[in-house]
């Protein structure tokens, strides 16, 4: 979650997706060490949930692991995990610079955590599912080998939660809206690079073992395939016994080859359907007492790859993409709005375009760039449409520059206006920064108090709520939340608006 663990990710080389290749609509993008606390965070066998209390401590090479399960919510489960996927989801359609507050309808959120129908004991379901994801606290212990020190951070997935519902508070019929907020560090993380993009379609097909497990060997197959691997020799293994306690949410594991392939065939099987893997197989190790299994990948995975990663292809064009969009890029962007515009359609049945069109519209671009082009362009169509004149190609808006360049001063006031608007835009935007900062500052200082610290500071910010609207009054938890921010920042201030912008120029 912290900074030098995604530093580290990237200097090892791991997978972090590259965002421009990502298509939101068909795209899951979640933060890199979240997928990797999922198969300890997360219990997927509704057997096994009761049994599982108090607080969960692992240790995975360098890094520690300890979860603390909350007494009356209990460990987050396959409605809680659904719940996170369409927190991300959302995220990714968002895009950056991703915001850490989403809202659902009960509608969309219904469909996203695959219920249809939201009564009574679903909408009970989905308060404890999200519940859990704010009441389960993680903290993890990060090992620098280099420096020779330790560091923790400690938190919790889901910060604050808000919802709209029917019926009466205390016992709500029917969730309309909710309303959640990652933690800062996560999305602190992915504003710098931090995630791994996954096939969402893929996902929302399986059931959340077989998508934990997909996102797990999607990674290695993709790092493996990246550094060592051609397509005929790329293979991935891993101990069973560590498969079930990383990746598998604890799962039991056993100690027979026929109990292992009925334990785990119904997920690996959805995945060899789904296109990921070709093959997999139960084998004995080396010292032939435990067993390990033996993947290999399907075009469904290489088709993944290829769509959301590119290897290494990706960061070699990085290189020439200035020049890309000068050249290509921008200039067939102006001329598909033109065509679009023309035949007053959303998409094209064709993408390809001539030559001499991209060579126009680059010449339109560096004399009038990207804003005032489209406007040639509108104005260009307009004006012939008014002559009933039949436009068939982009080269027609030649015949009307110098009706436009005559109306240089109405376009003039029209750029001062949009200026006025831009800058009233990034305005409210450094605003919204600044009251993100104020909130990474408030929590960093209250995650850092002692316990006692911590329950003085929540009964003096509900003592606060009480005088203000009373213990039953719609919103108190949420007031109760922005109190003890507030009293945070009384008692260790921030810095000011100004001195903040000027650190940030």
């Amino acid at each position: 979650m912290t900074t030098p663990t995604g530093q580290k990710q990237a200097k090892e080389g791991e997978l972090v997706s590259h965002p421009a290749i990502a298509r939101q609509s068909d795209s899951l993008l979640e933060e890199i060490n979240v997928v990797k606390l999922e198969g300890r965070y997360f219990c997927f066998d509704l057997r096994e949930v009761p049994k599982r209390k108090g607080v969960l401590e692992y240790r995975d090479g360098d890094r520690g692991l300890k979860i603390e399960l909350h007494p009356d919510c209990g460990q987050p489960s396959v409605l809680a995990y659904r719940v996170l996927q369409a927190v991300f989801r959302k995220v990714t359609l968002e895009g950056r610079p991703f915001p850490d507050t989403v809202a659902f309808t009960y509608r969309e959120l219904g469909r996203l955590v695959g219920r249809e129908i939201f009564g009574g004991k679903d909408t009970r379901d989905l308060l404890n599912a999200i519940r859990q994801l704010e009441d389960t606290k993680v903290t993890l212990f990060i090992y620098n080998g280099e420096k020779k020190e330790s560091r923790w951070v400690r938190f919790g997935l889901v910060v604050t939660s808000g919802f709209i519902a029917e019926g009466e508070k205390a016992q709500p019929t029917r969730i309309k809206s909710a309303v959640l907020t990652l933690h800062p560090a996560i999305i602190d993380s992915m504003r710098r690079g931090h995630f791994a993009v996954f096939n969402w379609d893929r996902i929302l097909c399986l059931p959340p073992l077989s998508a934990a497990l997909y996102k797990r060997l999607y990674m290695h197959l993709s790092n493996l395939f990246e550094n060592k691997h051609n397509k005929a020799t790329l293979k991935f293994e891993k101990d069973y016994t560590d498969i079930c306690g990383e990746w598998l949410g604890g799962l039991q594991p056993f100690p027979y080859k026929s109990r292992i392939e009925q334990q785990l065939k119904p997920h690996l099987d959805a995945l060899k359907t789904s296109g990921i893997l070709r093959s997999w197989s139960v084998e004995k190790k080396a010292d032939r007492k435990s067993y390990k299994l033996v993947f290999t990948p399907g075009s469904g995975f290489f088709t993944d790859y290829d769509l959301f990663y590119h290897g290494s292809t990706a960061r070699v064009l990085q290189f020439q993409r200035a020049a890309d969009e000068a050249k290509i890029q921008a200039p067939m962007e102006l001329t598909r709005y033109f065509y679009q515009k023309l035949h007053n359609v959303e998409k094209l049945e064709s993408g390809i375009f001539t030559e001499k069109d991209i060579q126009f519209a680059e010449t339109l671009l560096r004399k009038y760039g990207m804003d005032e082009g489209r406007a040639l362009v509108d104005f260009t169509l307009a004006s012939a449409r008014a002559t009933k004149f039949a436009i068939k190609n982009i080269k027609a808006v030649e015949t009307y520059t110098p009706g436009w360049e005559a109306n240089r001063e109405h376009r003039e006031k029209q750029v001062a206006h949009e200026r006025a608007r831009a800058g009233k835009e990034q305005a409210e935007k450094l605003q919204s920064d600044y009251d993100e900062f104020l909130r990474r500052h408030s929590f960093d200082h209250m995650e850092a108090m002692s316990p006692e610290d911590r329950a003085a500071l929540k009964a003096a910010a509900e003592q606060i709520m009480l005088q203000k609207r009373g213990k039953n009054a719609l919103g108190f938890n949420m007031g109760v939340t922005f109190e003890e921010r507030r009293l945070t920042l009384v008692r260790f201030p921030a810095p000011s608006f100004e001195e903040w912008q000027k650190s940030h120029r």
